[in-house]
């Protein structure tokens, strides 16, 4: 048995807590390593030690092995567990591991060299017996072999990247005069994700499930699983809700799916944890995907289900223990369910989103579970994946699971940036997914054209909240003179207060009434509103005989509300005189998001039409395409490619027709 004593992290965020928490649980210490960007970040507080690694971006911190090692060196750490992403499923790191005498939580370089191409691991499990997607697994990578085969297997198809996942390098073809593009774009985003442009082709099933399961194996050549996860609710080929078990196998198929999931561990002798992902037609065939070389993100359902620790398991295998549970010994109870808490907009396509989280609050209840990266302060930015967090909710059913995780979501405020929990709210409620009849095309069919649905009554009432909250601010720190923000001297005629919410415009006029209740006109209606309780991030009000507490951020002027019914709102204060140069002019195009510029595709007097490509930006490892929104001719551009833009920065000029 080799002995661990501390463990070195080579990872950051939630990850990097979780493999924490169950070293201490085990009396290990832990190192953090980290970048110039996470230098506040949460877990390099939570770490017993932690090492600057430098850099911003991944290239340049943690991804540079030299710099992991050295690190695992200079704190005596003798074993390195990966997390997921990054190094995780490096060969050549795993194999570092082993000849610098460092311990390597994960597989062995062989396997992970395996299963690394996904051409190479779907010929090997194709000996094993393993059902495989059918598609194009060659080495030959020209357009026009790839446009052969692609004719071959028959379209719709889909490209892939064959060195990584994720949704990075992943196409739908539907058009063969839509490869050649779709072949471009999928190699480089591939080239950038994982230094390897290789593509493959697989049939694409329009009506699909994505089905995978927990497999295990030790340095004593046993093999096991620890039953599937659900997987089908995605948006960019990434996952969004996953849940155990899932409603979609019957015992039988359940059986069937975990047999092959082993066969393809045996057939690489994987040792550790790992993930066999598999395709579920609509007739009940399955397909083998992938395996996963690593622990995965959505992990936690299991745990949950079957009240393993699925770290702890890497740990003793690592330690060269042999499994301490198997299928046979292992019983699966209740249902859970995990919804991934990005910073992105759901309403613009799910752009990333950054910024400072200025209130962040985790409902303590029975049955809920929080595997989080951030807290209050937390800052958010443009360089790593937008996943700051993940719920994990566990019911006796898969109802009680859903019930307790839209509690989670109900009063779960977060507030400073945008993100996707709202938006998750709405996966829950919707009928396919309440009768499990969902398939991977739900989002991208249901929601292509998401905007949240909030009341006039929700609005008016958070416009209310954060005039009172102000007010009560502005009561309480003032020390000399009254603030003069809407002040008038003829108080019969009320004071004004204006709000937007997206391009809604709000103007309320508003009287006290001598106590803390006000007159409030807004919208047409007219609400009488008693401030019944208020401190720096919360304030309740009494509408009529309703008391509603409410929870709140001001930034600057952004209000970042939690009304009890509607979710999260982004309000922004009208300023009483209009800033100069504050105005986007005409045919100027601005950036969504911070991020980079990876590829400017016109210039200066290009003719462009309307939904034409103009460029194309990479934030938090996703690329966007800028297209334009009218037809016209390119005027000036503003930006080179590999340059770095902040949100709203002018990026063209286009003279609209």
């Amino acid at each position: 048995m080799k002995s661990i004593n501390k463990i070195l992290i080579a990872n950051r965020g939630e990850i990097a807590i979780r493999v924490m928490r169950t070293a201490k649980q085990m009396g290990i210490a832990t190192v953090a390593v980290y970048s110039d960007a996470d230098k506040d970040a949460l877990f390099v507080k939570k770490a017993d030690e932690a090492i600057c690694i430098g850099g911003t971006h991944a290239s340049e911190s943690y991804l540079v092995q030299d710099k992991i090692i050295a690190a695992a060196k200079q704190t005596g750490a003798d074993a390195i567990h990966p997390g997921y992403g990054f190094l995780s499923e490096n060969a050549s790191f795993s194999k570092r591991c082993t000849d610098e005498g460092i311990v390597f939580i994960g597989p062995s370089a062989e396997a992970i060299t395996a299963m690394g191409s996904k051409i190479g691991a779907k010929e090997i499990m194709s000996k094993a017996g393993v059902p495989v997607v059918p598609g194009y697994h060659g080495a030959d990578q020209s357009t026009a072999t790839l446009k052969k085969e692609a004719e071959r297997v028959g379209l719709p198809i889909l490209l892939k990247a064959s060195a990584g996942g994720g949704g990075k390098g992943m196409r739908i073809v539907n058009k063969i005069e839509e490869l050649e593009a779709a072949i471009e774009g999928a190699s480089r985003e591939a080239e950038k994700s994982f230094g390897d442009g290789s593509l493959l082709i697989e049939k694409y099933f329009p009506t699909a499930k994505h089905i995978e399961f927990q497999i295990f194996g030790d340095t004593h050549g046993n093999h096991t699983h620890f039953f599937e996860r659900e997987c089908s609710l995605q948006r960019r080929y990434q996952k969004v809700i996953e849940e155990s078990p899932s409603p979609s196998l019957s015992n039988e198929l359940r059986e069937q799916m975990g047999d092959a999931a082993v066969a393809a561990a045996k057939s690489i002798n994987y040792t550790g944890a790992g993930t066999v992902e598999f395709i579920l037609d609509a007739n009940g065939n399955f397909y083998f995907l992938e395996v996963n070389t690593r622990l995965q993100v959505e992990h936690p359902v299991t745990e949950e289900t079957t009240g393993l620790d699925l770290v702890r398991m890497q740990i003793e295998v690592a330690q060269g223990l042999p499994l301490s549970a198997t299928a046979e010994t292992v019983t699966q109870r209740g249902h859970s369910i995990e919804c991934r808490i990005c910073a992105e907009d759901p309403e613009i396509n799910f752009f990333p989103a950054t910024g400072d989280i200025l209130y962040w609050h985790e409902p303590q209840v029975q049955g809920l579970r929080y595997d989080s990266g951030v807290t209050s302060n937390s800052k958010v930015d443009v360089f790593y994946d937008s996943m700051i967090a993940k719920v994990i909710s566990y019911g006796n059913s898969r109802s009680e699971a859903i019930q307790k995780m839209l509690y989670a979501l109900n009063n779960m405020p977060i507030l400073g940036i945008t993100t996707n929990k709202d938006f998750l709210k709405e996966l829950l409620v919707h009928p396919k997914f309440i009768d499990g009849s969902f398939d991977t095309k739900l989002i991208e069919r249901d929601f292509s054209n998401y905007k949240k649905n909030v009341s006039d009554e929700a609005l008016h009432e958070s416009a209310i909240a954060a005039l009172l909250h102000g007010w009560q601010y502005r009561t309480r720190t003032q020390q000399y003179a009254p603030s003069l923000n809407g002040w008038r001297n003829i108080p019969y005629q009320g004071q004004l207060y204006g709000i937007e919410y997206g391009e809604q415009k709000l103007h309320l006029k508003y009287k006290r009434n001598g106590d803390n209740t006000f007159d409030v006109k807004v919208g047409g209606a007219e609400l009488k509103a008693e401030l019944i309780s208020y401190c720096t991030n919360s304030i309740a009000v009494r509408f009529g005989n309703h008391t509603k507490n409410f929870i709140l951020a001001n930034n600057k002027g952004d209000v970042y509300i939690q009304h009890p019914q509607a979710g999260t709102l982004k309000l922004k204060e009208t300023p009483r005189f209009v800033q100069p140069g504050s105005a986007i002019a005409k045919g100027d195009y601005i950036a969504p998001m911070p991020g980079e510029v990876v590829k400017v595709l016109v210039k200066p007097g290009d003719v462009v039409t309307s939904g034409k490509g103009l460029l194309v930006m990479s934030s938090m490892k996703m690329e966007t395409t800028i297209e334009a929104h009218s037809d016209g001719e390119v005027q000036e551009i503003f930006v080179t490619e590999k340059s770095f833009v902040e949100a709203n920065a002018v990026l063209l000029k286009v003279k609209e027709n």
